[in-house]
């Protein structure tokens, strides 16, 4: 059988996915938007002509192309071909490793960051090196670290933005300032704003998509706006780049349904709204008193969901600790560069319901 050499040494998929009955548990753990999904979409759900699902899919997905054209009007004028939707932000990133990623390719990142990407680029024969974020500086991200550490050995560099698992995020100057730095090495800019709608659009890379020729900028409606169970992706490129990525694309790259709510999702700018303002209050209020108690709590976004926590114990295992108290989180262990006194914590409803179970 003639399967990939580099298959032979490679470990296996490092995932933070796993099977665990979740009843009568907290789950903090995936990153889902805590607060469910906009009214406008179930309202639309039921109004969907479901006798069509034997159809195939619009293979252009024309409908939600434009809705998103129109989403990011006031920041960016998008032509239709530069919008490419897929099942889920993972679908576009996957695509984009068969663009770049050859045996032996190396992308740059910083860590701990998106654990499904990083074991895609080693999937797809690359190497992935990363600037590592310190405990001793509650894992800020330092620019001057990454360009430092960038060469023209990388052929991709990839930021989350903000970042999973911490909820921190990389201001815009900053994010030209590496774009700059990497297209004078002929380097390509990948940002992952999987969960950029908690961060709203004025900060969004996309902003810099028609400025630039070595930006890709990916985004999900699996996070701020709900729809993680329909897989809705899309990435925004430049148009240099699109003929290269529908090479590799497929058809009917996602559902009909998925790309018919993920339109009604965009309508509903209010919902999203109404999220980071929640997130904001609950996170607030979660964390102030997860640091009186003691807790580490990393760099993160006051609006984002998800953040990591610590305890100084290098011994403890924070994740099994919080699930004999009732709360599901993702083990610090899924991510490269944590250890496991430390999980990514997703905030539930409410605040309250945490610390009622700690």
């Amino acid at each position: 059988m003639r399967i990939k050499s580099h298959l032979d040494y490679f470990a296996g998929r490092k995932s933070y996915v796993k099977e665990l009955s979740k009843e009568s548990i907290l789950d903090c753990s995936l990153g889902t938007n805590p607060f469910g999904v906009s009214g406008k979409v179930l309202q639309a759900a039921r109004n969907y002509h479901w006798s069509d699902i034997y159809h195939y899919s619009d293979p252009f997905h024309e409908g939600l192309r434009q809705a998103v054209i129109q989403f990011w009007a006031d920041f960016s004028d998008l032509k239709g071909e530069q919008i490419q939707i897929a099942s889920g932000a993972m679908a576009v990133l996957e695509r984009l490793n068969k663009i770049f990623i050859e045996k032996g390719s190396t992308v740059l990142g910083y860590s701990p960051q998106f654990t499904e990407y990083v074991t895609e680029i080693e999937a797809s024969g690359g190497r992935y090196e990363a600037v590592v974020l310190k405990p001793e500086e509650n894992f800020e991200f330092n620019t001057q670290r990454l360009l430092k550490m960038m060469s023209r050995k990388h052929c991709l560099a990839y930021l989350d933005n903000p970042n999973n698992p911490t909820g921190q995020v990389i201001g815009l100057e900053k994010v030209e300032e590496i774009i700059l730095e990497t297209g004078k090495k002929g380097i390509v800019v990948i940002i992952d704003e999987a969960f950029g709608d908690y961060w709203g659009r004025e900060n969004s890379a996309i902003k810099l998509v028609n400025k630039y020729q070595n930006l890709i900028v990916v985004r999900s409606f699996s996070k701020g706006f709900g729809l993680a169970g329909l897989r809705v992706g899309y990435g925004v490129f430049p148009l240099k780049l699109t003929q290269y990525y529908e090479k590799v694309n497929v058809p009917f790259a996602a559902s009909d349904i998925g790309c018919y709510l993920a339109r009604e999702a965009l309508s509903d700018l209010k919902f999203i709204s109404q999220c980071r303002e929640t997130v904001k209050r609950e996170k607030g209020k979660l964390i102030e008193e997860l640091k009186q108690r003691g807790y580490l709590v990393s760099e993160t976004l006051d609006s984002c969901p998800i953040f990591v926590l610590g305890y100084s114990d290098e011994s403890l295992d924070l994740e099994e600790q919080l699930l004999t108290k009732g709360i599901l989180t993702e083990s610090g262990k899924d991510f490269r560069n944590l250890e496991s006194n430390y999980v990514r914590v997703n905030i539930p409803l409410k605040a309250d319901d945490f610390l009622d179970c700690l």
